[in-house]
């Protein structure tokens, strides 16, 4: 088993270095804020679906619930029934006998739209990192459907494969307000 990757800066009050050489994680966590803030900056200059709101999730492999915030822009309709966007997330992981995990993840989501269903599902590649006392680059492979409400209500459910030093699995259930 590897060791986790660990960043030579805080992600949360960043002293980057500039004598210091780019990391990989440093310069992936990097193009995930960039694309995130030319998403919002694309969403606030046209009309883009912006949605925000809460999702619970249950670790399936320990049994561990987390609590979490999303937001997702769609930000380009690759053809009449796909959709392209952009979900950054947080999740505060509980960790019963150990210590807490913070999840931060920039995903990707590829929106399926299926003629007179009520389902959209999507598939979801994307990156991020989790901090439990060391900070760990993960891989996220996230697959699940939002339920179509004819309304600004998007609840969705979701399985998540995440890479981070092993895999883990966790169901997802949550709902995204449209503003």
């Amino acid at each position: 088993m590897r060791a986790p990757v660990k960043l030579p800066f805080d992600p949360v009050a960043p002293a980057l270095s500039t004598t210091a050489p780019m990391s990989f994680t440093r310069a992936a966590f990097r193009a995930c804020l960039v694309l995130a803030a030319l998403a919002i900056a694309s969403a606030a200059r046209a009309e883009t679906n912006v949605a925000i709101g809460p999702h619970l999730g249950i670790n399936l492999d320990h049994g561990n619930l987390h609590l979490g915030g999303d937001l997702l822009i769609e930000v380009a309709q690759l053809s009449p029934s796909v959709t392209l966007g952009i979900w950054p997330s947080y999740a505060h992981v509980f960790i019963e006998d150990g210590h807490d995990v913070e999840l931060l993840g920039c995903d990707f989501p590829f929106i399926f739209e299926i003629d007179g269903s009520i389902v959209e599902p999507f598939l979801a590649p994307g990156l991020g990192l989790a901090f439990y006392g060391d900070t760990s680059l993960k891989l996220n492979l996230i697959g699940g459907t939002f339920f179509e409400t004819h309304s600004s209500v998007r609840p969705f459910v979701a399985i998540a494969i995440r890479l981070i030093d092993g895999t883990f699995v966790d169901l997802l259930g949550g709902v995204l307000f449209e503003l």
